[in-house]
């Protein structure tokens, strides 16, 4: 950069900015690097039109530096924090879309079970299918509701993991009550898949949520 201070305190802002960085992404790092670059430059200019000896600019340049190592620092576990929340995504969202694609068609083939059973009329639903805990009778008319609205819950799922990257808090939004009814009322494989469909919504939502970037 041209005009960048040379002296001695100027290398020590720009070693410290070196380290702070060190190990943040590539683009992140060389942008606050840069901006370091320009404060030094503009700071040391506007000293110089003031009449300050170079000494003492100096000086003034050391004790801002060692002022703003906890900015510094906190600025470093911000991107650290951001980069850690990028890892968990990437991992946690093929999961939760698989999980979802599975509970989906679960639901789908579930509600095939109670609309083609022929033994739906007369018969409690309690012990007589996968949905434990479903503690009501189910006659003809009864049955083709609950199959019903398993399937639209089965549906909203699948579209649910599909809009995801277009639509993420809509979308998120969708699979609760899909993944709440399988945490409460199916048995132990289904129930896995709605916790883990529940947490990788919540880890979306919290990912996406906008947070205060320090300066």
């Amino acid at each position: 950069m041209s005009g960048l201070p040379a002296d001695r305190s100027a290398r020590l802002v720009r070693w410290w900015a070196r380290r702070y960085t060190a190990g943040l992404d590539q683009t992140t790092a060389a942008f606050r690097r840069a901006e370091i670059d320009s404060d030094l430059v503009e700071h040391d200019r506007f000293r110089r039109e003031t009449g300050w000896p170079a000494s003492r600019i100096g000086r003034e340049r050391v004790w801002r530096s060692l002022a703003g190592v906890p900015a510094d620092i906190g600025w470093r576990h911000d991107r650290l924090r951001v980069r850690a929340r990028s890892r968990v995504t990437s991992i946690m969202l093929p999961v939760t879309t698989v999980a979802q694609l599975v509970l989906a068609a679960y639901y789908v083939a579930f509600a095939a079970y109670l609309l083609g059973s022929s033994a739906l009329a007369d018969q409690q639903v309690w012990g007589r299918s996968p949905l434990q805990g479903f503690d009501a009778y189910a006659d003809e008319t009864g049955g083709f509701t609950v199959a019903f609205i398993v399937a639209g819950l089965g549906l909203f799922l699948a579209v649910a993991a599909v809009a995801r990257p277009v639509a993420p808090v809509l979308a998120n939004a969708m699979t609760l009550p899909s993944a709440v009814l399988a945490v409460m009322f199916f048995w132990l494989g289904v129930w896995a898949l709605g916790v883990v469909v529940l947490a990788g919504a919540a880890t979306d939502l919290a990912t996406r949520a906008p947070r205060p970037t320090p300066p």
